[in-house]
């Protein structure tokens, strides 16, 4: 048992009550620590006795007696206590005489337990109440002595890494003050929150998507990164052009942290419209996949640093169109930012398992929840692009499969939804806590389609113009009164002010921006100062209703009849009801001195007489338009100018009868013909006639549910008619496969390069190679590496690859040594459709003939199609592992500018391990019974099991410690084992004397064997074991294995102590999606098979993580 949980149990037994802070080097170093700082916050009252008697079992323990402060006064804290001493911190002065002045030498130590690192027990929230408090005392004083930024509070208050004369204990305080300094003293809400998580969880998942996962520590450090490289620049203005990927996140945050304004641009737009933008911001920095003014992928990968975070005002600039169209800039301050995040808390709340869907363009003020409201509480977020064309297909999947509970959608792309959703997918979506609905009217159909459709998640129509900061209004649309026949606006978020001036509403209060980038004659037409306090003119026309704000219509949608005044929405809406059919869209429209009724649907015959009979003259429409669909903006609005110029009465006439008969034609024209709600030519361009974007998407999916084919690679733009669809379908469907896939999966077209055999030089072959070979253990590591568009050369990846050693190795055949080959790489190249195909097998089945034929022990493929370039991989694990994987990548993507060859690690570890000093270091690991554990272990059933645990416990920082005590419980206490020896296979690559491999390609993974007991601090352990091996670069099995399969009597030994008698294998390989653990899980008995030839019948347990959960692959049951 460790000193803190036996000065736990002491206080237990003492019936001591409270939370209980462990503080002071203790809590870095459980088992070195020659004293235990600790504190209770209570109000308890002990016996006279009671410091006697805990002073004696802190000599009993050789616990070091510490009382420069007394415990009467450090031990028990009460509340009065800890507030007196936060009152008075202000005024103390830096330095005071221990003894002289005693009582401030005890109030200073009672702030600096509360400012600084600690671990916590039993704490029910008075801590962090308590340390909010310290910590505004701290800055006040920080902020009277002149400081700003985290440098200046380093001076101020003197510390450095090891600083101990101002917080009094801490070793390594420095990161950790970093991290709890801006918590505290940013002003923006978004930083706070960030920093709360990566103090309290800094492993949790807090970014998923489908290239990588991001903890809350790496995206604190990735957006530090970002950050440190915009303070290079002058300009406060960042235009930011990028794809849809977890990136956008450490950018965003980034460009905050370093006080620069995030100016979003649409990656899908020419460039014709994203220059006019970047002319508006002067010598600005321009963030983009091509010509970009900073390098994404270089500064993701540098050394992380700490740095001083900037203020600014402004928090970003959106654009929205304008009149005369140029679009105008809404400049959002950071105080609006932090409005908006309590607004999206307070309608929406996440809790420590939520998790938002990324899935908003990001030139949508919308986005912006999305990007940061996941913060509270730790939840999570996902990306995924509502403009990838497997959006509507997969949305049901993502939310079950990434545990999605927010999602903030347009009425459109929710009607499109429910209307192609089936049973399943309407369950999947109903498992959503919260659907925020936005962007346009929320009409009184789709309330009826979501009150059919959806019983459980909770759907509110949320309403706010950019100018004002996303959502000003909110209404729980499950509670619309029915005489109101409308969805109501709803009701004001906190901090918000509304007025109606002539019916129009007018927004002030919290979120009210500050008007348009340098634009002081729109900015003052459209905001007016009342009262003292600024109000937006929204240009809505709304009424309030039973105290909730019902939307009628746009002021400029208000029109005149015969001298009466209308409102359009207020006819469209009595039309609507009068027809009673949700699946029917229905605007009304005033063009030339008349209404005109616009309606999908099938024809309806007498409408003006059924409006006759319940409208009053004046407002019944005089012409009638029967349309297939309507035209959207790109924001998913009704475009009416569109609707008025493609009007038509009459069907279109073309003669098709040449088509009948014909399968494919006739299902294609009739899918388009119901989609569309309207006749169709077969040579008529269906984009000019209103096919928008969502009913593209409509097209699609009807046709691949109809026809039972797969059409991710049509393009709508390439084959814009029936025939062409028809075409394009018949070609598919008479072909196997495309010309391009057909050149990928012909076993004559992917080939090995021949290689040259002249030796260059040699190298000792590392331990693994020499088992793996002489064992038959075939392991593969497969991949791709995405570079974009025109990143990167088949050129200049070739380059690459020829400088690293091991893709120029070829293993000897009496396996003693590595040759290095003067010879060509072992790359190809191909144009392709869609270069993200899958053709790992292909390649995999190319490496083992290369390696059977004595050939190199890898394979590239350079897949190029219209969009991108991707790189695949298949590499021998003899060469390789999992961590090289990211040096590889980092290397092509030139985040490292060279790769350290792995003949230079080999030839480290074995300079580094002595026969000698390894047998003496044995003593220390086997105290196990050998025989015992042996038999326990025999008893074992091998089957491949699953086990699913929470990741990740509180106590605990490291998966490995996680999934250790799940051994203790499930293992060490169920057979009464008392030790037990694991083998853990980790990733060290920096040691001691600035020994630095973290560039190196090869097989470098680690064997570390620990000692798991019933009482030990796993995690301290653990972290004394790690330290071991990285301060000795200890590698037994190294020297053990040296000469492997002839071992000699001491080789033996060795072999036995660290491998031969550990019983246990632990694998922890990353973050994977479900998805792709779905796949792992398929093939896990084949990989058991393969793995079995190294440790035989062993416990092997292999790790991910998934969905926030810690998942296990076992290969013996414990249950």
């Amino acid at each position: 048992m460790n000193k803190l949980d036996l000065v736990r149990q002491y206080l237990d037994s003492e019936k001591i009550t409270g939370t209980k802070i462990f503080y002071g080097s203790c809590i870095e170093s459980h088992s070195d620590a020659k004293d235990v700082d600790v504190c209770v916050i209570t109000n308890q009252t002990v016996d006279e006795d009671f410091y006697h008697r805990y002073k004696k079992f802190l000599i009993e323990n050789n616990i070091v007696i510490d009382e420069e402060v007394r415990y009467e006064d450090k031990l028990l804290l009460s509340e009065s206590k800890i507030s007196n001493a936060i009152k008075n911190y202000v005024n103390q002065p830096e330095c005071f005489d221990l003894e002289a002045d005693y009582p401030q030498v005890v109030d200073r130590l009672v702030v600096n337990i509360l400012t600084t690192k600690v671990k916590v027990f039993d704490d029910n929230g008075v801590y962090d109440e308590y340390s909010n408090q310290a910590w505004e005392e701290v800055l006040k004083k920080f902020t009277s002595l002149g400081g700003n930024t985290f440098s200046d509070f380093t001076k101020l208050f003197q510390i450095n890494q090891n600083y101990k004369s101002f917080w009094g204990y801490s070793p390594k305080v420095v990161d950790d003050l970093f991290n709890r300094f801006y918590r505290y003293h940013s002003s923006n809400r978004a930083i706070r929150l960030l920093k709360e998580n990566v103090i309290k969880h800094p492993q949790r998942i807090a970014v998923f998507s489908e290239n990588r996962n991001l903890t809350y520590e790496e995206l604190d450090k990735l957006s530090d990164n970002i950050a440190n490289k915009l303070l290079e620049f002058n300009s406060d203005y960042v235009v930011v052009n990028y794809p849809h990927t977890y990136e956008l996140l450490p950018i965003v945050y980034g460009i905050l942290k370093a006080g620069k304004i995030y100016i979003p641009v649409d990656n899908t737009s020419p460039l014709t419209e994203i220059e006019p933008i970047r002319k508006k911001f002067k010598d600005s920095i321009y963030i983009s996949e091509n010509a970009s003014d900073l390098a994404v992928s270089k500064a993701l990968g540098m050394e992380h640093r700490l740095l001083d975070y900037s203020e600014n005002e402004l928090a970003y600039i959106i654009h929205t169109s304008g009149t005369t169209g140029v679009p105008k800039g809404v400049c959002v301050t950071k105080n609006n930012l932090n409005y908006i995040l309590e607004a999206c808390q307070y309608i929406a709340p996440v809790s420590s398992r939520d998790c938002y869907l990324f899935s908003t363009r990001d030139t949508f003020d919308v986005s912006i929840t999305e990007i940061f409201g996941f913060l509270y509480n730790g939840g999570s977020v996902c990306v995924y692009s509502a403009k990838n064309k497997d959006f509507y297909k997969e949305f049901p999947d993502l939310i079950e499969k990434f545990g999605i509970t927010h999602v903030a959608l347009s009425p459109s792309v929710l009607g499109l939804l429910l209307k192609l959703a089936d049973q399943e997918d309407l369950r999947k979506i109903d498992k959503l806590k919260y659907l925020l609905v936005a962007g346009e009217e929320f009409k009184y159909e789709l309330l009826k389609l979501v009150l059919k459709d959806l019983k459980k998640v909770n759907v509110y129509n949320v309403y706010g113009p950019t100018e004002t900061t996303v959502y000003a209004t909110y209404f729980n649309v499950r509670n619309t009164p029915k005489k109101l026949q409308k969805v109501p606006i709803g009701e004001n978020l906190p901090g918000v002010k509304t007025m109606l001036v002539k019916d129009e509403l007018l927004i002030g209060g919290k979120g009210v921006s500050a008007g348009y980038f340098n634009n002081a004659e729109q900015t003052d037409q459209k905001f007016e100062k009342i009262d003292g306090e600024v109000f937006y003119h929204t240009g809505d026309i709304v009424e309030k209703q039973d105290s909730l704000l019902v939307y009628r219509d746009r002021k400029d949608s208000q029109v005149q009849i015969h001298g009466i005044r209308v409102e359009l929405g207020d006819i469209r809406a009595n039309i609507s009801n009068i027809i009673d059919d949700p699946t029917r869209d229905i605007e009304v429209v005033f063009y030339s001195d008349s209404l005109i009724l616009f309606y999908t649907g099938t024809k309806i015959s007498d409408l003006r007489t059924m409006l006759e009979k319940h409208m009053v003259s004046y407002k019944i429409p005089s012409k009638y338009i029967n349309v297939k669909g309507f035209p959207l903006t790109s924001s998913g609005k009704v475009d009416r100018k569109k609707l008025l110029s493609g009007m038509k009465e009459s069907s279109i006439s073309s003669n098709d009868s040449k088509k009948s008969g014909i399968g494919i034609y006739n299902t294609v024209k009739h899918i388009a013909e119901s989609v569309m709600n309207q006749t169709v030519g077969s040579e008529e361009n269906l984009l000019d006639i209103g096919l928008d974007s969502l009913r593209s998407v409509e097209l699609v999916l009807e046709l691949e549910k109809r026809l039972n084919i797969d059409l991710s690679a049509f393009n709508i733009y390439m084959s814009p008619t029936v025939d062409k669809i028809a075409s394009f379908i018949e070609n598919m469907t008479t072909s196997p496969a495309s010309k391009a896939d057909k050149e990928l999966f012909r076993e004559n077209e992917i080939k090995n390069i021949p290689i040259t055999r002249k030796v260059e030089y040699t190298y000792p072959a590392f331990f693994y190679a020499r088992i793996y070979n002489s064992l038959g253990f075939n392991s593969q590591l497969t991949g791709k590496i995405y570079l974009g568009k025109d990143s990167i050369s088949y050129e200049e990846i070739y380059h690459k690859l020829s400088k690293v050693e091991v893709f120029k190795s070829v293993l000897s055949e009496d396996l003693n040594t590595f040759k290095v080959l003067d010879t060509p790489v072992n790359i190809s190249k191909y144009e392709v459709a869609d270069a993200r195909i899958d053709i790992s097998k292909t390649l995999s089945d190319l490496v083992k003939t290369s390696i059977e034929n004595g050939g190199l022990l890898y394979k590239f493929v350079l897949l190029e199609d219209e969009n991108e370039s991707v790189l695949h991989y298949s590499i021998d694990h003899s060469i390789c592992d999992s961590s090289s994987l990211d040096a590889l990548e980092r290397y092509i993507l030139g985040i490292y500018d060279s790769s350290q060859t792995y003949s230079s690690y080999i030839e480290e570890v074995y300079s580094r391990n002595h026969l000698e000093e390894i047998l003496k270091e044995m003593a220390k690991f086997e105290q196990q019974d050998d025989r015992k554990v042996a038999e326990t272990f025999k008893r074992l059933e091998d089957r491949v099991n699953f086990v699913s645990l929470t990741y990740l416990n509180n106590d605990t920082k490291n998966v490995y410690a996680e999934i250790l005590l799940y051994l203790r419980d499930k293992l060490l206490n169920k057979f009464a084992l008392n030790n037990v020896k694991v083998n853990l296979i980790y990733n060290i690559r920096k040691f001691q004397e600035k020994l630095d491999f973290t560039t190196t390609i090869g097989d470098l993974h680690l064997g570390l064997t620990y000692s798991l007991t019933t009482d030990d601090d796993i995690d301290e352990q653990l972290t004394e074991t790690i330290a071991f091996y990285q301060k000795n670069m200890f590698n037994p099995k190294a020297v053990g294995y040296k000469h492997f399969p002839n071992l000699n009597s001491d080789e033996e030994r060795i072999v036995r102590c660290f491998d031969d008698t550990v019983y246990v294998s632990i694998d922890y390989l990353g973050v994977v999606s479900r998805k792709e653990f779905n796949t792992i899980k398929q093939s896990a008995i084949e990989t058991n098979t393969e793995i079995k030839k190294l440790n035989g019948s062993k416990l092997n347990i292999t790790a991910y993580i998934v969905d926030n959960r810690l998942e296990l692959i076992m290969s013996k049951a414990l249950d």
